[in-house]
């Protein structure tokens, strides 16, 4: 809502974020939550778009998966080059990505996340580094959420109001300047 707000009537804001989605993996505990098998449908679904922000990966870092944070960039690498290379059945190419990198997970340590996340807090906070080596391959644009926002102190993975709010307007300021 806050980046709809900021953006204005001549943009419309198509939220899809689901919580629980990893970037490649079929979790066998938080099932349908793989962001590579719901991009096509959801982009098929929203058909024309513009514009698809990217951003995804906090959920690779649970322990079960035991990925690494290059691991997780590349999940999101994939996501960016099936976004780009989705045909458009208007006929017009696939859409502009925009590619964002989550905000390093905070303490869980004394959280209902402590095992489901353990080891996952120092893991992420290398993320960018290969989330931005994916968006310079793919050429396209890339924000670092860490640099503006931090995770929740609650459960050390959600953000808080405040957070949304800032984000929003990044994420705002980015689109006006890749569409202008």
């Amino acid at each position: 809502g806050v980046m709809q707000k900021e953006l204005g009537d001549d943009y419309f804001v198509i939220p899809a974020g689901l919580n629980g989605r990893t970037t490649l993996w079929e979790d066998p505990i938080d099932q349908y939550r793989c962001g590579q098998a719901h991009l096509i449908p959801c982009l098929d679904m929203f058909d024309p778009l513009d514009l698809v922000i990217i951003m995804i990966g906090s959920n690779d870092m649970k322990q079960r998966f035991s990925l690494s944070p290059q691991d997780a960039a590349y999940g999101a690498g994939i996501l960016v080059d099936m976004a780009l290379h989705h045909e458009s059945c208007y006929g017009d190419g696939g859409p502009n990505v925009l590619l964002i990198c989550p905000p390093p997970l905070g303490p869980v340590s004394n959280t209902q996340f402590k095992y489901q996340f353990a080891g996952g807090e120092e893991k992420s906070k290398l993320m960018h580094i290969f989330y931005e080596q994916e968006a310079q391959k793919y050429n396209v644009p890339f924000i670092n959420a860490g640099d503006y926002i931090h995770s929740s102190e609650l459960d050390g993975l959600h953000l808080d109001a405040d957070q949304h709010a800032i984000l929003g307007k990044v994420v705002a300021e980015k689109v006006l300047e890749i569409f202008s």
